[in-house]
């Protein structure tokens, strides 16, 4: 093994068994006695939303509902070990399910038996590709999620949320699938809503939203769903024609790979792997928000390894494969769920249900689970963060917006790739057209400033200092010699380039000045170099730059220097120690 895959290994895979899976570091310094009662609750609200959810996933994702059940309790486990969130819930969830269905479904060609195997091959492909990422230390791919592009988001997000639980609470049978489709058949089918469901939606939401404002401490979730469950037996809902989840089989799978076969496993490898990148970016993009809420870091790797851990161990216990689900994070979050604890009695109230208690879960009206999952996702919204990004700058305001249509237009997979592709987008357009500037001298201010910011600054008469904001590489060292150029017109005698930002180059930069300095000193003016850091200066000696390029200490020294010498070549330097 090279020293660079030790090393990569080293930090991924450390020594220590409490560094390998942070989970368990956590809970041998757990506090029982300040956090047990709240993480308890907690995870009695997840799981009063996973163990239905669940369910549904399962039968999303065209597989025994029971799959999905599954998919909320082993995997769970793995993700607490190994993931580094302490407020993210995995499990089944709606983009990967729909995905999964519509892989698995050509491939079985018609045969029921083999799409839970097919279903759980896509999951351990998922998660071997996912801790092959990690491994490779590609989680810097999530830096690439900028903070307007997370914001349009995560607020798409919980627009989808909202809307697809929309026919739960009207007690309506949706077809459509995308958030517009989904909103006007909502919206022309209002008036076939069935109303005792609508009633029962109602009275449950204003409950469950004067909870959260009134009582924010107890947990609204899991009072919900007694509610309803208690409602729906006492008033025989079902017989007045009230959704409810239904049969649910019972038991726990044994560990075991899934039986595909080659050629089929071989079909799902390329789906697997952009599943494998959307439940990532996925998890990264919540993750963060969770994160920087209660003041403290994710390591993307990490999550790569628990997210995949976790996919890997669905993969062996017949699930279908995980991500993160914003609905059952945002419940976490809002019952105050913090820590490993809540991912175990999650797990444990599932297994228990799976066991024996599965007839407690069939009288659950849905339109109580749409209500649950509406409330939570209600959390998500944050349009007054787009307000806030005006103050930095349009464009960051507009980005937000771009990525929130992108998510509500193309669905949660085609929005992610419009975010990713934002992003990028937003990273080289920086890169290629750098923030620049044209220096004057202000008698009240130390130094050389920007003259659009400071209008009185005096300028050099047959002096230009500019400034290029950017390390001066290959993306933007053609656009360096156009502004360079277009500024040197007419010609001064002296073109300074402060460098005080360059704090990186390459051969192309080296040529973008190479050429800089023939083009000027072709039209009469002297090319000089002021405040460039030591590795830059070491750069221009290696090139034979620095033989015809004088360097300055400051700005004001070579403005001194052009002073003394009129029109004078420019040559020697002043270099400056850094």
């Amino acid at each position: 093994m090279s020293p660079a895959w030790k090393r990569r290994a080293a930090a991924l895979l450390p020594d220590s068994p409490w560094a390998l899976a942070p989970g368990l570091a956590v809970l041998r310094g757990y506090d029982r006695k300040a956090r047990l009662k709240t993480d308890l609750v907690a995870g009695l609200s997840v799981a009063a939303v996973a163990v239905p959810a669940g369910l549904g996933m399962g039968e999303l994702a065209g597989v025994d509902p029971v799959a999905g059940l599954y998919a909320t309790m082993f995997p769970l486990l793995a993700y607490m070990l190994f993931g580094s969130s302490r407020q993210l819930v995995v499990g089944p969830e709606g983009t990967l399910s729909t995905l999964t269905a519509v892989t698995i479904a050509p491939i079985a060609a018609g045969d029921p038996d083999l799409l839970l195997p097919l279903a759980a091959a896509m999951a351990l492909l998922v998660g071997l590709i996912q801790i092959a990422a990690g491994a490779m230390r590609l989680g810097f791919m999530a830096q690439f999620l900028s903070k307007p592009i997370l914001l349009g988001y995560v607020n798409g997000v919980a627009g989808i949320i909202i809307v697809g639980q929309l026919g739960k609470l009207l007690g309506l049978d949706i077809a459509s699938n995308g958030f517009f489709p989904r909103l006007w058949e909502n919206v022309t089918e209002v008036a076939s809503a069935h109303w005792p469901t609508v009633a029962l939606s109602v009275g449950l939401l204003a409950a469950y939203l004067l909870l959260r404002r009134f009582a924010p401490r107890v947990p609204a979730g899991l009072v919900t769903v007694t509610v309803a469950v208690l409602a729906s037996v006492t008033l025989d809902l079902e017989a007045h024609g009230v959704a409810v989840v239904g049969d649910v089989a019972s038991g726990i799978p044994l560990p075991a790979l899934p039986s595909v076969g080659f050629e089929r496993l071989s079909a799902l490898v390329v789906p697997a792997a952009g599943m494998a990148l959307v439940g990532f970016a996925d998890a990264a993009a919540i993750t963060r928000v969770y994160a920087k809420k209660h003041g403290y870091a994710v390591e993307a790797d990490r999550e790569l390894l628990g997210l995949g851990t976790a996919n890997v161990v669905a993969g062996v216990t017949s699930a279908v494969p995980v991500g993160s689900s914003g609905s059952r994070t945002a419940v976490n979050d809002d019952a105050g769920g913090a820590s490993p604890v809540v991912s175990i009695v999650v797990a444990a109230v599932t297994a228990a249900v799976a066991l024996f208690a599965t007839a407690l879960v069939e009288p659950l009206p849905s339109a109580a689970l749409g209500v649950v999952i509406v409330g939570a996702a209600l959390g998500l919204v944050d349009f007054g963060g787009v307000r806030r990004l005006r103050r930095v700058h349009d464009t960051e305001a507009g980005l937000a917006l771009a990525a929130l249509l992108g998510v509500l237009a193309l669905n949660v997979l085609g929005g992610l790739m419009v975010a990713i592709a934002l992003s990028a987008g937003v990273f080289v357009y920086r890169s290629i057209r750098p923030h620049d500037a044209v220096l004057g001298s202000v008698s009240d201010v130390d130094g050389y400033r920007d003259i659009v910011h400071h209008p009185k600054a005096a300028l050099v008469e047959g002096m230009v200092v500019y400034r290029f904001d950017a390390p001066l590489y290959f993306p933007n060292a053609q656009y360096f010699t156009e502004r360079a150029m277009s500024l040197a017109d007419p010609a001064p005698r002296w073109f300074v380039l402060n460098c005080e930002a360059v704090t990186y180059i390459d051969a192309s930069g080296i040529e973008a000045l190479e050429n800089l300095r023939d083009e000027l000193s072709r039209q009469g003016t002297v090319l000089v170099v002021a405040r460039a850091r030591a590795d830059l200066r070491r750069m221009f000696d290696r090139t034979g730059l620095a033989r015809d390029l004088p360097v300055y200490r400051s700005v004001r020294a070579a403005a001194e220097a052009f002073r003394r010498r009129g029109e004078g070549s420019g040559g020697g330097s002043d270099a400056a120690d850094d």
